[in-house]
């Protein structure tokens, strides 16, 4: 489906989803993910979806430095967005940064009767505050923490095929997309995984000490939950990947489920005689 926005507004809005989104049930979802750069383990990710209710759920996201990186700066930035399935966009969005000195909570509320986000930004314990009040161009949108679950929902995972939607940065208004390019099996912690790997356009970049400086690729699992089992992006200085390690569901614990595997093909091998050995 392509949409497009009116020329008179400065940003023309485009949506391509796919007609058949994916009736996975994100509900009670939880991903745990190890940052690294080069080789070192420098950072903890997780995030978590809630259906709170028949229309909403409530997307979390949580990143907090480790190893030797907590030597030279503390980083502890969380957030969440409640998202509405109905409307398909989110209703709410509070971020919180803690990266060294720098600390600031910001609240983004969605008035879409008004077609306004009302933007309040503070440091905590302080009564000063800064506000300030953006119009919605286009409906829908998604924001930096609901932006790759909405993709993992209506993407287009066909090879060459391209998902585009807007996206609300923090600031301003603009088109992300996301490209499958191939499907490859990669190696994981949990086990050999079957993906789709997928480039996002720079429009996806949070902004902080991992901010892009290039090219970030996601590898999303080729079945109906889209899990994005790794993520490498080019920062400030070196890269840096996400690897995922614990995956668990309503219905699932994706370790449990190459560990079964795991047993299955070595005992298949085992009956056939291909072992090795003499």
């Amino acid at each position: 489906m392509l949409c497009s926005f009116s020329k008179s507004f400065a940003f023309e809005a485009k949506l391509i989803i796919s007609e058949k989104p994916s009736d996975y049930d994100f509900d009670g979802e939880v991903l745990k993910y190890r940052l690294y750069w080069t080789i070192f383990h420098v950072a903890n990710s997780s995030s978590e979806v809630k259906k709170i209710d028949k229309n909403h759920y409530k997307i979390s996201g949580r990143v907090s430095t480790a190893g030797i990186a907590e030597w030279f700066k503390s980083i502890e930035d969380k957030g969440f967005s409640i998202w509405n399935e109905e409307t398909k966009v989110p209703e709410i969005t509070f971020l919180s940064q803690r990266e060294g000195n720098y600390v600031k909570d910001k609240i983004y509320t969605y008035d879409l009767k008004k077609k306004e986000i009302k933007y309040i930004k503070k440091k905590p314990g302080e009564k000063e505050k800064q506000t300030k009040t953006i119009k919605i161009p286009f409906i829908p949108f998604e924001d930096i923490i609901t932006s790759v679950f909405f993709f993992r929902k209506y993407g287009v995972f066909e090879i060459g095929k391209e998902t585009v939607f807007p996206l609300f940065t923090g600031e301003k208004f603009q088109n992300v997309s996301f490209k499958v390019l191939s499907k490859e099996r990669i190696s994981t912690p949990l086990g050999d995984i079957e993906t789709y790997k997928v480039v996002p356009s720079s429009s996806l970049s949070p902004k902080g000490a991992f901010e892009r400086r290039g090219k970030v690729y996601f590898w999303f699992t080729a079945d109906k939950r889209h899990i994005p089992v790794k993520v490498v992006a080019e920062v400030k200085v070196g890269s840096v990947s996400a690897v995922l390690v614990d995956a668990k569901g309503k219905d699932f614990d994706l370790r449990k489920e190459y560990e079964k595997q795991k047993k299955k093909s070595f005992l298949e091998k085992m009956m056939d005689g291909n072992l090795g050995g003499d």
